[in-house]
């Protein structure tokens, strides 16, 4: 949301500079996230009056123009702008003017011709409005005046990040309401928002509306989500809007479309309400808001023709679909150079009729955003009456009273809400004066009454936000002051950490000693991201999303660490280690789990070291240190090649007596090459819950007096038996004397058989009761032998 100060000080009696405001904003909830001026700085430029234009009799191109500065003189100019013309104002760039860019005007000479200066269209001065050719000036713009004076650009805009709670701020008016009660000295509404009701006619949307050519009605089962809705037919519109309202709408960001359009989007962004016009020679037959039926296509003026579904809420005339309401217009009956009629909608939708139909459709517009959040439902027959007002001071305009309709149902109730002064003060942290109180809820525009607890405030129709305690109590807070709340230090009872906490505190504390950084991610991603590593996943889809890539409930933190992946690697980030703790959902609920990423370099740059990418093997040693948490549980690493995810043949899943508690690998090539990652980038993941079901307890165990004795075994083993199974045979049969297994060394190739390769073993041995003979020995490790034979050919290597 942009907000011009000197809009902004026409509604606003304040003395506050531009930076008190946008500290009071902030402080007050409304995040000021930049200050700009209106206009870039350019000097020398004034308003020119062209007398007269002749060709030019060396370029077909160039037109020479003899135009008034205001000072009495006439000043030849050399231009090659198409829409010149003998007659108009126009701004004049005088020898030793500079413009944007610091582009320097002086008296030249072009095809022979002498200019002495420059006219200018907006795109030169840094005023782009959308317009082409040079940038045209009222009729009655003082000649000669300085244009910075004239279009008075000495302002400044205020760039808003407003919460999505906070629809009443979308709007100039909202913003200003909102200084109001933090302190400004008097709010200036517009006359037309404290009108009485409108004077042309009424109906109750239960009767039938006028008969004739034009009908304005409201479908029975569309009258809960739209209780009001006045359209008024008025023939002639303006040929073009002021100056100073056509500045106006640049400084909000818009371009100039169509001078009715223009004047339009100009109230939407005073009060916040949405309006819309329609070509009324193009409508046949009047207009009926609807829910759309199946099959129907509406021609939208974004250019796309949509697809609607029932539950979208439209305006038709008898040929069909004109717009979806509060949404986007069509093209069939869109106002264009040739409208001289137009049908003006002011309506009011219920915000449930409107949330998730704009992104299902791919569209953001400003009125959906303003619909969504909820408009001031009283607001619409007087905004009505407030257009017509404007657009008759601009051309001859005239409304046909037998076409001017204001259809009501059942509006909204304000709501009643009731603030208790002691559980203020309790959530709030400190007292509040009952007339302070008072004071910030009537300056919000509530209207209040004293009950023995506190007060009963009747809610404003312009604040759909506010609805419970909470929403008061909040109120209060932020208008009193957010700085102004007392400090305490913390109070709370300590307890003995629970086991499971513990876990995953250490569980953190080992990845952070292995240069891992934590990272938090969104709960919600896109579908398309879902299916690319959970196909079948069944987790819940929002009823109303932000955006498309925030639609699903995550069943894998991999997505989000995906996307954070790529964020680093594309700001040359050479080593990435992340790793979130968070929950994942399923249609049976959610589980929490920790995951992981590693790409690029193994190891920080150093001299002592040759650079190398990270492997699979990095990883799993990774997560080999977590799990050495449980050291009574046998962890199992199995090959797994059936991850739609995960490399093939750099994959593996982890096992706890059969069941599945993680897994890792590398990312499947396919996604890698999709989501442009130059490097091997490799995931894991462990099921929290499943972890903390394991025993984790560590029992202490005397240490042996006796000497321990080591003892190496080389085996080859043909290549379809895995290392990890020879492994598991040797534990499964090695008694108590055996302290440790552990494989040091691999080799394949000659004098190897092709298809075999080689392990080598290290046995640790030792008793704690006796010193163990070379007998001892020799009988376990041939016992051991015995048990990984009977898996397949596997022998000593010589």
């Amino acid at each position: 949301m942009r907000v011009s100060i000197q809009w902004l000080r026409e509604l606003l009696d304040v003395s506050w500079v531009t930076a008190d405001i946008a500290h009071r904003l902030t402080m007050g909830g409304i995040e000021v996230e930049a200050i700009e001026p209106a206009a870039v700085p350019f000097q020398g430029v004034v308003v020119g009056f062209v007398k007269s234009v002749m060709s030019h009799p060396e370029a077909d191109k160039l037109r020479i123009a003899q135009v008034d500065a205001g000072d009495g003189v006439l000043r030849t100019i050399v231009c090659g702008a198409a829409n010149l013309a003998e007659g108009q104002k126009v701004p004049l760039a005088l020898p030793g003017a500079v413009l944007p860019g610091d582009k320097k005007i002086s008296i030249s000479e072009l095809r022979g011709v002498r200019s002495e200066g420059m006219l200018c269209a907006a795109a030169e001065l840094g005023l782009d409005d959308g317009s082409s050719g040079l940038l045209m000036l009222d009729a009655d713009a003082p000649v000669g005046q300085d244009l910075r004076a004239y279009l008075q650009l000495e302002d400044e805009i205020l760039s808003l990040g407003i919460t999505p709670n906070r629809g009443d701020a979308l709007s100039m008016l909202g913003v200003a309401r909102d200084l109001y009660a933090l302190g400004a000295e008097q709010l200036q509404v517009p006359a037309v928002l404290s009108a009485s009701a409108a004077e042309w006619s009424q109906l109750d949307a239960a009767q039938t509306a006028r008969e004739g050519d034009y009908f304005v009605g409201v479908d029975a089962a569309a009258r809960a989500v739209c209780p009001s809705y006045t359209a008024l037919w008025i023939d002639g519109v303006p040929a073009r809007l002021p100056d100073h309202l056509r500045e106006r709408l640049r400084r909000m960001g818009q371009r100039c479309i169509h001078p009715v359009v223009d004047l339009l989007n100009l109230w939407m962004f005073e009060t916040g309400q949405p309006l819309h016009a329609f070509d009324a020679d193009k409508v046949r037959g009047g207009l009926c808001v609807r829910w759309a039926q199946a099959g129907e296509v509406l021609d939208a003026l974004d250019g796309r023709d949509l697809a609607l579904e029932p539950d979208m809420l439209v305006i038709a005339d008898t040929q069909g679909p004109v717009a979806l309401a509060g949404i986007i217009g069509g093209r069939r009956t869109s106002v264009t150079d040739a409208t001289r009629s137009i049908i003006l909608e002011a309506a009011f939708f219920q915000p449930k009729a409107i949330q998730g139909r704009a992104r299902r459709l791919s569209l953001q517009t400003d009125a959906a955003m303003r619909y969504e959040r909820g408009v001031d439902y009283q607001l619409a027959p007087r905004l009505a009456r407030g257009v017509l007002a404007q657009m008759a001071t601009l051309a001859p305009v005239q409304l046909r009273s037998a076409r001017a309709f204001t259809l009501q149902g059942s509006l909204p109730l304000p709501a009643e809400i009731t603030l208790r002064q002691q559980r203020l003060q309790r959530v709030m942290g400190m007292p509040y004066a009952a007339s302070e109180v008072e004071r910030v809820l009537t300056r919000l525009g509530l209207q209040i009454r004293a009950v023995p607890e506190g007060w009963q405030a009747t809610v404003p129709s312009h604040r759909f936000d506010l609805r419970i305690e909470a929403d008061l109590i909040e109120e209060v807070g932020r208008i009193y002051g957010y700085e102004q709340l007392p400090a305490h230090r913390p109070r709370g009872i300590l307890q003995a950490a629970s086991s499971a906490s513990t876990v995953a505190r250490r569980m953190r504390d080992i990845l952070q000693a292995r240069d891992y950084h934590e990272v938090i991610t969104y709960s919600f991603i896109s579908q398309e991201a879902q299916k690319d590593f959970v196909p079948e996943a069944d987790a819940p889809a929002l009823l109303n999303p932000l955006s498309a890539d925030l639609a699903v409930m995550r069943a894998s933190l991999w997505p989000g660490l995906l996307q954070t992946l790529q964020f680093n690697a594309k700001r040359q980030q050479e080593r990435i280690r992340i790793f979130e703790m968070g929950r994942i959902f399923s249609a049976e609920g959610q589980r929490m789990v920790l995951a992981g990423c590693i790409a690029g370099s193994a190891d920080r740059e150093s001299w002592a070291q040759t650079a190398r990418d990270v492997d699979f093997f990095d990883l799993k040693g990774d997560v080999a240190a977590m799990l050495a948490l449980w050291p009574q549980t046998s962890f199992e690493f199995r090959v797994l090649t059936s991850e739609v995810s995960l490399h093939p043949g750099q994959a593996a899943e982890i096992l706890v007596g059969g069941r599945r508690v993680g897994m890792l690998g590398a990312l499947h090539p396919i996604l890698a090459d999709r989501h442009d990652l130059d490097k091997t980038a490799l995931f894991f993941y462990l099921d929290m819950e499943m972890l903390e079901d394991l025993d984790n307890e560590r029992h202490f165990a005397p240490l042996s007096p006796y000497p321990a004795l080591r003892r190496d075994m080389a085996l080859v083993i043909p290549d379809a038996i895995a290392a990890g199974t020879v492994l598991a045979a040797m534990r499964q049969e090695a008694s108590a004397i055996v302290q440790e297994i552990r494989i040091f060394d691999r080799y394949q190739g000659e004098p190897l058989l092709a298809g075999t390769y080689s392990l080598a073993f290290a046995f640790l041995l030792q008793d704690r009761e006796r010193t163990l003979t070379e007998v001892d020995v020799q009988q376990e490790l041939e016992r051991m032998l015995t048990a990984v034979k009977q898996i397949g050919s596997i022998e000593l290597r010589a």
